[in-house]
């Protein structure tokens, strides 16, 4: 006879089973994590990871378990995590609904199996380093929510292959590589709500392509820095959810609608740095909830409506560099809760009202590079809450003394007061500023001492008085370290301080850049100024009167990039520590006393490229046979008015080319930069031309005024890059290399005062670029070339010749059979960046002076 089971003993033995799947499944997971950890890199934040602690899984680190023990979450943000995803068990987590690896050092491709976690609501992998396509597997997780894969190295994929969805709210792709058009799965995924492809490289005309159509939850679209074009795409006015509208540095442009007015919660409008143009449309004027409109750097013209005093939200307006023009509307001054007013570079005018004022809670005001007019406005300093404020370059059109006001600003870290026409004295109650980092004062017309109120800003890092007429002494308090601890950039060029400089110089160890240029400071360097070259980048002490010798204290953790002592008294040799001075690019010591012969020390510098030693008692032959490649990186040389002998070291320069490297430098301070910039200066029968932005495109010999002697070696025609070659007033001798028409990019070519015969070479009528000549001077003989820019030149490039003849002379050549006006073919090399001589210029006289 049969014997049914009790019902009580069923139960049980289903409550086993149960429990054992249960502990099976917890089994496998841990034994998943821990093998997916082995194959990470070593860390501490898994160390209760372990095949001995299976029982405690739901307290590993970063592990969050269901009711029934099961993982539901992998949260491991910021744990410093280094590894691959390939080694992860995405078929042993079929519960998993939160994945967080964000803010760690993962890499590698996304592996196609991520599609198993078929539960997966939100998905974290941003700020790691994966690379390769995104795989369409991704599109496979239909519960997703949210989608975060920002800031990795991730290419576009065939976005065809992905499958819309559904469900998803919130996707960010932003700082990748991405290069493709916009995305079709995106537009038919209806649930977005938030959707940021920024700083990536899409591309596409979105009016064409109507990808907006169907994404009527959308509340914040975000499309910064890519390559978008056209026209404002106009299904972006259905999107009626809308609150954040960013649409700042593509390439859209043409005018705004007025059915813009349809964005009715719209919050923030980015739409800078575009190619937008034309008026402001009337209805933005309606968007009654804007709190942020950026539109600065696009096209944008005409006056702006006083109907802008109808945003009562706003807190930010940036109006920036545009062509906006008239008076500010005076109800922009009823904006109470503007925070930040960005109006620098356009072409607004007037007095600034004093109802500026009212803006009791403004932090940044921005006026700079208009046309506003008239004393400094006085209720600017009523505005406690000022941070940052940029009053510069008004067309010199700002006038009067700086107000004594300025001290109640105590909130202020930057003031601008750059290249106006303000006079007087710098008021004492500047002195107030505690937390002022940014102080630029530089091109006005202010007088008197540097206050030493200025060494009570005890947070400044950027000094900037230059161009100004400041006299007397640099205060010694000035440079207390502990007074200055943050201090990087000082610039007193161009106006009359004198007196020698304070030992306490060498204190402010914090310095990058040191500019004491054009100015009356005499004496010997401190001994310990070497010492500042340990973090000092550049240094600029042309045009004084310093005296004595260079400082040897430089040690072999020199940093500087730059150094310019020309003009000076400077005598002696060269210190040999300067060939600590590795990282050196730019060096000018001309018109000084430096003795002794060409500094062997030189050699060494690798990184050279500009080189001045002009116009001082250097003598000697030149010499480098011992060095295999020396100035590697040289591309301007000056050698001129010394008193060097031999044959012309034109060897030593083979390698003058053109250069992508810039000369400056940039300070940064929260959200705002400066740049200090080097410039080469050329000076040509009393006029000075300034090169400064095309610095690192400009090649230049100068060897003249010395005592070179030989021929001009052929090795000169291989300078293929050179602009401008001086050798003039010297002793050569020998026929013009016809190889010269090698140069194709020479500009300037002066080889005056010399002892050189023979015929002019005809091939030289190939140098296209050639806008300066001169041969005046020589002994050389027949007839001039006629072609190419032979036919510019005046007979002055010809004087001294007695046995030259032709045009532009007044001497005929006899009648005989010329010789043929050939030109040589030489090699065609692609022409480099042309230098317009409005900005250069080649003269007669002895010497190219380059200065910093």
């Amino acid at each position: 006879m049969a014997h049914s089971a009790k019902p009580s003993h069923l139960l049980l033995f289903v409550f086993f089973l149960s429990s054992l799947e249960s502990i099976l499944a917890t089994t496998q997971e841990g034994e998943a994590l821990v093998k997916w950890k082995n194959s990470l890199a070593p860390s501490s934040f898994l160390d209760s990871w372990s095949l001995t602690n299976l029982d405690d899984l739901c307290n590993w680190t970063g592990i969050t378990c269901n009711s029934a023990g099961s993982v539901s979450q992998i949260n491991l943000f910021e744990k410093q995590l280094d590894g691959m995803l390939s080694e992860f068990g995405f078929t042993s987590f079929p519960n998993l609904n939160n994945l967080t690896l964000a803010y760690n050092f993962f890499s590698g491709p996304i592996p196609p199996a991520i599609e198993n976690l078929t539960q997966l609501r939100y998905l974290d992998l941003s700020f790691n380093s994966l690379h390769g396509p995104i795989p369409f597997q991704v599109s496979h997780l239909q519960s997703l929510l949210i989608l975060n894969l920002s800031q990795n190295a991730l290419q576009a994929p065939n976005w065809s292959h992905f499958s819309p969805m559904p469900f998803l709210r919130i996707l960010n792709l932003i700082s990748n590589p991405l290069a493709s058009k916009f995305p079709n799965f995106i537009s038919n995924s209806h649930s977005l709500t938030h959707l940021s492809l920024n700083f990536n490289e899409f591309t596409g005309d979105l009016v064409r392509e109507s990808v907006f159509a169907n994404l009527h939850n959308l509340e914040l679209l975000s499309l910064v820095e890519n390559s978008f074009e056209g026209p404002f795409p106009p299904d972006i006015f259905r999107l009626s959810k809308l609150k954040h509208l960013h649409l700042s540095s593509n390439k859209f442009s043409g005018s705004i609608s007025n059915d813009i007015r349809l964005l009715c919660d719209l919050e923030s409008l980015y739409l800078g740095n575009n190619s937008f143009e034309g008026p402001l449309p009337s209805n933005i004027f309606k968007l009654s909830k804007l709190k942020n409109l950026v539109i600065g750097s696009n096209k944008f013209s005409g006056s702006v409506s006083n109907d802008i005093g109808l945003l009562s939200e706003l807190e930010s307006l940036y109006l920036d560099s545009n062509f906006f023009e008239g008076p500010l509307p005076s109800n922009i001054f009823k904006l109470s809760k503007l925070r930040i007013l960005s109006l620098w570079h356009n072409n607004f005018s007037g007095s600034i009202s004093k109802d500026i004022g009212l803006l009791s809670g403004l932090e940044t005001l921005f006026l700079d590079s208009n046309f506003f007019e008239g004393p400094l406005p006085p209720h600017i300093f009523r505005l406690s809450k000022l941070r940052d404020l940029g009053l510069s370059d008004n067309r010199n059109l700002f006038e009067g003394s700086i107000p004594i006001g300025l001290g109640l600003l105590t909130n202020l870290r930057y003031l601008d007061l750059y290249s106006n026409n303000l006079g007087g004295y710098i008021p004492s109650d500047i002195g107030n500023l505690k937390l002022l980092e940014v102080l630029d004062l530089s091109s006005n017309q202010l007088t008197g001492p540097l206050l030493k109120i200025v060494s009570n800003l005890t947070n400044l890092m950027f000094l900037d008085v230059r161009q100004n007429s400041l006299s007397g002494n640099i205060q010694s308090d000035l440079w207390k370290y502990n007074d200055h601890p943050t201090l990087e950039f000082i610039n007193l060029s161009g106006n009359h301080f004198t007196g020698e400089l304070p030992t306490t110089i060498c204190n402010v160890t914090s310095l990058s850049i040191l500019d004491l240029s054009n100015n009356g400071l005499s004496g010997a360097l401190p001994n310990c100024f070497g010492n500042l070259a340990d973090r000092l980048l550049f240094i600029n002490l042309a045009n004084n009167q310093f005296r004595g010798t260079i400082p040897t204290t430089l040690s072999k953790s020199c940093q500087l990039t730059c150094l310019n002592m020309d003009n000076n008294e400077f005598e002696g040799l060269l210190p040999p520590s300067l060939a600590n001075c590795k990282h050196l690019r730019i060096l000018d010591i001309g018109n000084n006393k430096i003795g002794g012969t060409f500094p062997s020390l030189l050699y060494v510098l690798g990184e050279l490229e500009v080189l001045v030693l002009r116009s001082n008692k250097l003598c000697g032959t030149i010499s480098a046979r011992s060095i295999e490649d020396p100035f590697p990186k040289l591309r301007i040389v000056d050698l001129s008015n010394n008193q060097f002998t031999g044959h012309l070291p034109i060897q030593y320069f083979k390698n003058m080319k053109s250069t992508d490297n810039l000369y400056w430098y940039r300070i940064s301070t929260g959200e705002l930069f400066f740049q200090y910039e080097a410039a080469v200066s050329l000076t040509v029968k009393g006029r000075e031309y300034e090169v400064a932005n095309n610095l690192h495109i400009y090649t230049a010999i100068d060897l003249s005024c010395n005592k070179f002697q030989g021929e001009i070696p052929t090795v000169t025609g291989e300078l293929r890059w050179l602009a401008l070659l001086n050798l003039s007033h010297n002793s050569l001798t020998g026929p013009i290399p016809s190889l010269l028409r090698n140069m194709k990019e020479l500009q300037s070519l002066d080889l005056s005062s010399n002892q050189l015969t023979g015929a002019i070479p005809p091939q030289l009528s190939a140098l296209t670029f050639l806008e300066v000549l001169n041969l005046s001077k020589n002994h050389l003989s027949g007839e001039i070339p006629q072609k190419g820019q032979f036919s510019t030149f005046n007979n002055d490039s010809y004087l001294g010749n007695s046995a030259l003849c032709g045009s532009p002379l007044t001497k005929k050549c006899a009648n005989t059979a010329s010789p043929p006006q050939e030109v040589g073919n030489g090699d065609e090399d692609d022409a480099g960046d042309e230098l317009t001589w409005e900005a250069i210029v080649m003269g007669y006289g002895c010497g190219l002076i380059c200065g910093l």
